[in-house]
């Protein structure tokens, strides 16, 4: 399962790779956005019996990219609001292609990979435990250009996690985490 996963995170990172270089290429903007949003997490928790769980959590981050006419790449970092003594925070790249139907507003697709750092509190009896893992996965959402230089977002994410940490006799099966999310994107021209 691992090799799997670790052979879907290079193919999400090759071809992120790849439209990183065509947008290279052809680069139109220089990007940064804050982002806020509320993502729903879905574990497993094995404790003498599974019990498959979600729990939600608002979340915020911040993104720096580029764009051209028909493509968007952006390095993404998150802090996830867990639960007290729990932490979940993501960093990655982030690869959209553009379909833009109109001057005002554009629709994007994409595919996302990177690294997400999870953390379990103490239990009272156990001690905390954290494990980082690759996540990959996809985004899609609309995009309105509200001025020349700033662009309001509205978009879904997913990510697939698939890890596991043991904490004394309980195992957390974490799965993947869906996200809903609004950004306020700056722009300015690359000469």
């Amino acid at each position: 399962m691992v090799i799997k996963l670790m052979q879907k995170a290079l193919i999400t990172v090759s071809l992120i790779g790849i439209i990183c270089v065509s947008l290279n290429a052809q680069s139109k903007h220089s990007l940064f956005a804050i982002e806020g949003g509320t993502s729903n997490l879905r574990a497993e928790t094995n404790v003498g019996g599974y019990n498959i769980q979600k729990s939600n959590m608002g979340h915020f981050g911040l993104k720096l990219g580029a764009e051209s006419e028909k493509y968007r790449v952006f390095f993404s970092a998150r802090n996830f609001i867990a639960e007290p003594n729990n932490k979940l925070l993501t960093a990655g790249v982030e690869a959209q292609y553009k379909l833009n139907f109109s001057k005002s507003v554009n629709f994007f697709i994409g595919v996302n990979g990177g690294s997400a750092y999870i953390e379990v509190g103490p239990d009272g009896v156990n001690p905390g435990l954290d494990v980082t893992t690759p996540y990959f996965g996809g985004d899609f959402g609309l995009n309105y250009h509200a001025s020349e230089l700033i662009d309001v977002e509205l978009g879904a994410k997913y990510m697939l996690i698939d890890s596991t940490i043991t904490q004394g006799t309980t195992i957390y099966d974490f799965r993947d985490l869906t996200s809903f999310y609004g950004s306020i994107i700056f722009k300015w021209r690359v000469d």
